[in-house]
């Protein structure tokens, strides 16, 4: 199920729209302003936000550089809602990072459109993104974010007590958001995302000819060579010795 959070600070406006889109199957969280639409969007990482721009405390333009310059929610779409039909509105917000633009009034099945449109042409990009060692094919806003994943997991790729809480000092997040972060962003766990790291580093090594299958093994992160040839053929569908033999 799809999660949008609405920032708006009328509350009719925030009740009637959180309704009318748990009708048609979304989970909804909403946030009175930026301030507390902010904390959420780190807390939660939904699919989309949808923003006033005019609020308290926080102003949807406020909230929208906050997030677009987070590295934890940069890459979620935002689509702000707008009494003010100005060009310079607009264009103030495309360049700070908005997604989309919808002005108000508005009809609800106008806004459910964009809201569809922005969460699936999220998902091309996502289905693009290859997490593969010493690759520098990420191209989305997430770039930072899997960037530091990508480095600090090759940096200890041949030590097998790597763990998530290891990674999470290394990059600086908490266990909690790393893990619905790369979930998000690759559909994997954190885990998993580890394991197949190692696997694919191991497939370079083998191709290169780098030694043999027990020193790729404990050169990738696995201290047992059964264990690694196990893994090897489940994710790749070949036994390693195959691969090897042909090199």
């Amino acid at each position: 199920m799809d999660r949008i959070l609405l920032i708006e600070d009328e509350l009719d406006i925030r009740e009637n729209l959180s309704e009318l889109f748990e009708n048609r199957s979304f989970t909804v969280f909403t946030a009175e302003n930026g301030n507390v639409g902010y904390e959420k969007a780190r807390e939660i990482i939904p699919d989309v936000i949808i923003s006033d721009v005019i609020m308290p405390v926080m102003d949807g333009f406020e909230f929208l550089e906050a997030a677009k310059n987070d590295a934890r929610t940069m890459h979620i779409p935002v689509i702000m809602l707008t009494a003010k039909s100005m060009l310079e509105s607009k264009i103030k917000g495309l360049k700070i990072g908005a997604d989309d633009y919808v002005t108000k009034p508005f009809e609800f099945e106008e806004l459910l459109a964009r809201v569809q449109s922005a969460i699936a042409n999220r998902r091309r990009i996502l289905q693009k993104i290859k997490i593969a060692p010493t690759q520098k094919d990420v191209e989305s806003k997430d770039d930072v974010f899997l960037r530091k994943v990508i480095t600090a997991v090759e940096k200890n790729i041949d030590n097998f007590n790597f763990s998530i809480d290891d990674l999470a000092r290394e990059i600086g997040y908490s266990r909690s958001s790393i893990q619905k972060k790369i979930k998000v962003l690759t559909g994997k766990t954190t885990s998993q995302l580890i394991r197949e790291f190692r696997l694919e580093r191991a497939r370079q090594l083998i191709q290169q000819d780098a030694g043999f299958l027990s020193e790729i093994a404990l050169a990738v992160g696995f201290n047992s060579l059964s264990y690694f040839s196990n893994s090897y053929k489940e994710y790749f569908g070949v036994p390693p010795s195959k691969i090897k033999n042909m090199h």
